[in-house]
């Protein structure tokens, strides 16, 4: 214990300079105002009415921002990059712009759907409702009276504490799904599905303002729509072995006829 503290004594005036830079910062930040509204003030009310789902907004938006600034760049080098042929380079970014807009799109998608309160309440009273059940309520009870120090515990006050333990669990229940839906189901798992065949229709939206290749009218086609090239080669194959036989003959037949 002893080395415990001293080692809290040395590094506590290190905790007050920061809190010390710290602090000025913030002071400005409440400070500063757009139109009637204090934007610091909204945050800080916020963070008190429910610190959790607070937090965990932060985190996703911070995701979020950071996947918004990533497709932007992968876009621009996408259509910059020489190492990339002409007319590949759009379906490249329009691959990158699919990508990233649904990355954005599912994880806000997922975190307003998991952080539902009463998605939450389902999940986590199927997951751990049992060990804040009444059952569950009687025998941590019958617990604490072979505690010294908790056995005269009144039962409003442990009621109380485990009310407090639920609501921290549930919190941190909440916080973890909530980032783990965002970032992984749907960054990881749903996206990749969705955004190749998604980069077809982004790279006709991208390419919407561009004239097609004008055809000469003088140029014929001689494409047949009805009968596949091969056929037409088997077609003249077997025309060549037909009439090869006859002409031969044929030229027999006029030899003898010279010769009588």
């Amino acid at each position: 214990m002893s080395k415990i503290s001293s080692i809290g004594n040395s590094v506590r005036p290190y905790i007050q300079k920061i809190n010390t830079w710290c602090e000025k910062p913030y002071k400005a930040l409440a400070n500063v105002k757009i139109g009637k509204y204090k934007p610091m003030q909204i945050v800080n009310n916020n963070y008190i009415k429910d610190n959790t789902k607070f937090i965990t907004g932060l985190g996703v938006a911070s995701i979020v921002l950071k996947d918004g600034v990533g497709c932007y760049m992968y876009v621009t080098q996408s259509l910059n990059n020489k190492e990339i042929p002409d007319d590949k380079r759009k379906f490249v970014a329009a691959l990158d712009l699919a990508n990233g807009g649904l990355m954005i799109l599912t994880q806000l998608g997922m975190f307003f759907t998991i952080s539902n309160k009463k998605v939450q309440e389902k999940m986590f009273n199927k997951l751990f409702g049992k060990y804040f059940d009444r059952a569950a309520s009687k025998g941590y009870q019958a617990k604490l009276k072979n505690n010294d120090l908790l056995k005269d515990m009144k039962g409003t006050d442990f009621h109380r504490v485990l009310n407090k333990a639920r609501k921290d669990v549930k919190g941190a229940f909440e916080n973890v799904t909530s980032l783990v839906a965002a970032s992984i189901v749907a960054k990881r798992m749903l996206v990749p599905f969705i955004a190749t065949p998604l980069a077809d229709k982004t790279g006709e939206w991208m390419n919407r303002h561009e004239k097609p290749d004008k055809v000469n009218k003088d140029t014929k086609n001689t494409y047949n729509t009805h009968k596949a090239a091969i056929d037409d080669k088997i077609n003249e194959s077997e025309t060549t072995k037909s009439t090869a036989p006859t002409a031969k003959k044929n030229s027999n037949l006029l030899d003898k006829f010279k010769k009588s």
